[in-house]
């Protein structure tokens, strides 16, 4: 994989030659600052009228990663959050810690509304860890019915579905129509998550971003374009402790008809 920095007058970035791309990616992290994937032989002259064109993305994006900067940066103290909400299925659980010997910890659960985490509550690695399996516990619970109702609605059958803690991806579909939704959709509004499941239920019929997909999905979603531009920001209602390392999703620059 090569890879090139590039300045333009207004922005910084990295040119990433990958083989395996099949088409121009934009991608922001704390690390590696803005990356433009490109496949290989990609004409790099057309690069800065595409990224003129994705400014509200890149700037959302990297926004979002000076946000949390200050999270990846030396901490001097590390706490529970007070509080967990998952918007997605309208429900919130307040948290609270007990110290024990244990080396790990892990996360219980007080009736419908309260949490307690359990161990060694003063280690961050620990604690994050317990709350992302309880995390991915809700995703198993919520996200795999919804996706199977969500797929009945529309009549649009797939194959498997993973649950997944993705970096760059609210949820993809393979080519055995194998769906993956990311844990972290629980953080989001109802309607965007019911708006990523159509998304993917439409690659499951065509895995690509034809004219063809899009007029099958805006049958679906009529009003598929504005949650689309929602979606984009969304990542800043995902909390520190199951978005820590601050990896923005990557952009693919299609373009819809």
């Amino acid at each position: 994989m090569g890879q090139r920095t590039m300045v333009s007058p207004a922005l910084k970035y990295m040119v990433v030659e990958s083989p395996r791309a099949k088409h121009l990616r934009l991608r922001v992290s704390l690390r590696r600052g803005l990356e433009v994937v490109v496949p290989r032989g990609y004409d790099r002259e057309r690069i800065p009228a595409l990224l003129d064109r994705k400014r509200h993305w890149v700037r959302a994006a990297v926004e979002r990663i000076e946000e949390n900067r200050k999270f990846v940066e030396p901490d001097p103290l590390w706490r529970l959050p007070p509080a967990i909400k998952l918007t997605a299925i309208g429900k919130a659980w307040r948290v609270e810690g007990v110290e024990s010997e244990m080396s790990w910890a892990a996360v219980h659960e007080l009736g419908p509304d309260g949490l307690r985490v359990q161990g060694n509550i003063e280690g961050r690695e620990s604690c994050e860890a317990a709350l992302q399996r309880w995390l991915m516990r809700q995703a198993h619970k919520h996200l795999v019915p919804w996706l199977r109702e969500v797929s009945r609605q529309i009549h649009i059958p797939f194959g498997r579905i993973l649950v997944k803690r993705q970096r760059t991806r609210w949820a993809s579909c393979s080519k055995a129509r194998t769906i993956s939704v990311n844990a972290r959709l629980l953080f989001l509004e109802s309607d965007l998550v019911r708006y990523v499941f159509v998304h993917e239920l439409c690659h499951a019929v065509y895995l690509n971003h034809s004219r063809e997909f899009w007029a099958l999905l805006k049958h679906h979603d009529p009003d598929y374009t504005e949650k689309d531009k929602r979606l984009r920001s969304a990542w800043r209602h995902v909390p520190t402790w199951i978005n820590r390392y601050g990896t923005w999703p990557s952009e693919r620059a299609h373009e819809r008809p």
